[in-house]
């Protein structure tokens, strides 16, 4: 495994070739806004969720009458990745096709994650080809950044507020905490997203929104000068979870490019609710930032 660093006159970024991971961003005072892992409570930083976003229902699927067996989120997030490229603002590493992934996804690939400093903030793509010669290829994408809150000391979880903007109403989909699996039958409209941060604000495990347009999300407190926003680019669902009923002073928020299994799916890849595909040789973009003040 290896450590790679991004640098300029803002922000500092870390990231593990483990997972194409980010472990760390630090502001010019070397204030760390990145959940640290603690093992006891979760035990991860900002993991890529790829070839699916959640849980399958079982934890297994089917591609042309053939099972496969697949956890939450994926492989990719504990897979080597390779450098493609790097300098002083910006990282590509890449994750391809092995007898491993074949194992538990049947389709050739390649993975490539970018992330690029601009100021104070950090891009992330998601560059996703497929290298199959004649079917098409079904897959999710999504990203789980953790964010250690509170951002200093002196200051409260509960102190801060989680603001989605612009303002709109939008479709809340709920998630059956015992099976992980998305309940659309009881979908609901909220006109107003915002929420003061508490614990137990996730008890019914992670908060996710269908999206329409980019949107940003604030963790910020007026109590404190530093705030994260993450914008959520193109993305399709967005998350927002912490661990409960264990407490960890981080909240997550996770823009996504498709989403766990319904509750009633019949287990198909290429029906899978919120699935994407790829004709052979074609490449899918994915995109979204973090900012940090």
């Amino acid at each position: 495994m290896t450590v790679y660093q991004l640098k300029n006159d803002f922000l500092t970024v870390k990231i593990e070739s483990l997972g194409a991971e980010v472990i760390s961003v630090t502001n010019k005072d070397g204030v760390e806004f990145i959940w640290q892992a603690n093992p006891n409570v979760w035990g991860r930083h900002a993991p890529v969720l790829f070839p699916i976003v959640g849980r399958l229902k079982d934890n297994h699927y089917y591609v042309d009458d053939q099972e496969y067996h697949m956890t939450q989120h994926g492989f990719a997030r504990d897979q080597e990745f390779s450098l493609d490229s790097q300098s002083d603002s910006q990282l590509v590493l890449s994750l391809t096709t092995s007898e491993k992934s074949l194992e538990k996804y049947p389709y050739h690939f390649k993975l490539r994650v970018v992330y690029q400093l601009v100021k104070g903030t950090l891009q992330i793509s998601y560059l996703v080809d497929s290298l199959e010669q004649s079917q098409e290829m079904y897959f999710s994408i999504g990203a789980h950044p953790g964010f250690a809150v509170p951002f200093e000391k002196g200051v409260n979880y509960e102190d801060f507020k989680v603001s989605v903007d612009p303002k709109e109403t939008r479709t809340l989909i709920p998630i059956n905490g015992e099976t992980g699996n998305i309940d659309l039958n009881n979908e609901k409209k909220v006109d107003n997203q915002d929420f003061d941060l508490t614990h137990d604000a996730f008890v019914n495990d992670a908060i996710v929104y269908r999206l329409n347009e980019p949107t940003q999300v604030t963790i910020a407190s007026p109590k404190s000068d530093r705030q994260v926003i993450l914008d959520t680019g193109n993305a399709k669902f967005f998350g927002m979870w912490s661990s409960y009923p264990t407490e960890g002073n981080f909240m997550c928020i996770e823009p996504w490019w498709g989403i766990a299994d319904k509750s009633d799916t019949d287990n198909q890849l290429k029906t899978k609710y919120g699935i994407n595909h790829l004709a052979p040789g074609e490449q899918f973009e994915a995109y979204y930032s973090i900012s940090v003040k």
